[in-house]
């Protein structure tokens, strides 16, 4: 693993932390974050010298403190209240971590599954640094993991897919269904849909590489990103009491909960996966739709998980593309003029989301939703689903579904 160890530099002038402003720090961490980076050079300095292994596990005490330390910094008060200086520093020393493990087991498979986890912390608690360092070391490690795997699994995507069984799929009435657009005009959609109405458009994803024969299978995506670290939601929907939320590797989420039958449903949802990986925002193209809106921040999340797993009725603020690349999913949509009847929750989290269960609602808790009109469609691999802001609407994945949501002003 050279190739990786040497995209970082040897030199203390070379590691430009002067990116980081230490004056938000207080001294503890100021000292402790010196001597890591002081360490750190001694040990690469002197790696062919075989740097003495106590010396090594005393830096990743340290290092692991210091991780301790911002973490808990991170998760004081609201995320968004906290100082991006905090957030780099996390990175930062999250690539030391990354580094030490790649030193300490260069011939050993531990190291390489140590680094690459460090790596993915950085990049989800942290800031990008150093032109995208931990991403480029992630991605080098996720390649090296998966070309010394012994056992190429050979996955059969439909073996667990009695998915298709019509059981799961909701009976349905034509005169509900979403009206289907095949790419529409930028004219077309400006004038006649945007803000007006929900369409599914067909044809629109057919050029993205992630549709193209033998991508974003359930083996493409272990190729490109089975060995990292993401967050998952455990639980069938968020209102759930029970519902929790837990960091696994993108192979340990498609052993657990996509091939294998779980009680419990785990999600990656709503997630901004593709900051994450790049490699697989190389298979997506955004909707030319998109840049209608006032400003060109268009957020990307992904979806990703077995059947069963749902989003409760709620509305977003922004315009929306959900897109369908894998599995097929059931979506019922309400107009924000009947939000009355579809009894938002009153708590100040859980405002725009609706305590109605859908397809199975408490008609003598919740009278007036059953005489509440809607529109419904069930959204195949390949098509993409127009929703206007502030449109309530709720979603059932009814295979193994891999999705993505494009949110735009």
């Amino acid at each position: 693993m050279s190739e990786v160890r040497n995209l970082f530099p040897r030199e203390r002038d070379d590691l430009q932390l002067d990116k980081i402003d230490d004056t938000k720090f207080n001294p503890s961490i100021r000292h402790l974050f010196g001597e890591i980076t002081q360490m750190y050079l001694k040990v690469r300095n002197n790696s062919e010298a075989q740097f003495a292994e106590t010396d090594c596990s005393t830096l990743l005490l340290k290092i692991d403190s210091a991780l301790q330390y911002v973490w808990e910094t991170l998760h004081t008060g609201q995320w968004k209240d906290v100082d991006p200086e905090w957030r780099k520093l996390y990175s930062y020393v999250s690539l030391f971590k990354a580094l030490l493990c790649l030193e300490l087991d260069k011939d050993e498979d531990s190291g390489l599954v140590n680094a690459i986890a460090a790596c993915d912390m950085g990049l989800i608690m942290g800031e990008p640094i150093l032109d995208g360092l931990l991403s480029n070391i992630a991605d080098s490690l996720n390649e090296k993991l998966w070309k010394l795997s012994e056992t190429k699994r050979a996955i059969q995507e439909n073996q667990k897919e009695e998915e298709d069984s019509n059981e799961c799929y909701p009976q349905m009435n034509k005169e509900n269904f979403v009206e289907t657009v095949h790419v529409p005009s930028i004219e077309k959609f400006l004038l006649d849909i945007m803000d007006k109405k929900p369409v599914v458009i067909t044809g629109a994803m057919d050029f993205w590489p992630a549709m193209s024969e033998s991508r974003w299978s359930v083996d493409y995506v272990r190729k490109v990103a089975g060995y990292r670290t993401v967050p998952v939601e455990i639980g069938s929907k968020y209102t759930d009491d029970a519902w929790s939320q837990s960091l696994t590797t993108v192979n340990e989420f498609i052993d657990n909960y996509i091939l294998t039958s779980n009680a419990t449903a785990g999600y990656l949802a709503q997630y901004q996966l593709f900051q994450q990986i790049p490699q697989l925002k190389k298979d997506i193209l955004v909707p030319d739709y998109c840049y209608l809106g006032t400003c060109d921040d268009i957020q990307v999340n992904a979806w990703f998980g077995p059947r069963g797993t749902i989003s409760p009725l709620h509305y977003d603020p922004d315009h929306n593309f959900l897109s369908q690349v894998v599995g097929s999913k059931y979506i019922r949509l309400y107009s924000e003029e009947v939000t009355a009847s579809l009894y938002p929750h009153e708590q100040h989290l859980l405002f725009n989301t609706s305590q109605v269960d859908v397809e199975h609602p408490d008609l003598e808790k919740f009278p007036l939703f059953s005489s509440t009109p809607y529109l419904e469609t069930i959204l195949e691999s390949g098509s993409m689903l127009y929703i206007p802001p502030r449109m309530w609407h709720y979603v059932r994945s009814l295979s193994t579904s891999f999705s993505l949501s494009f949110w735009w002003k």
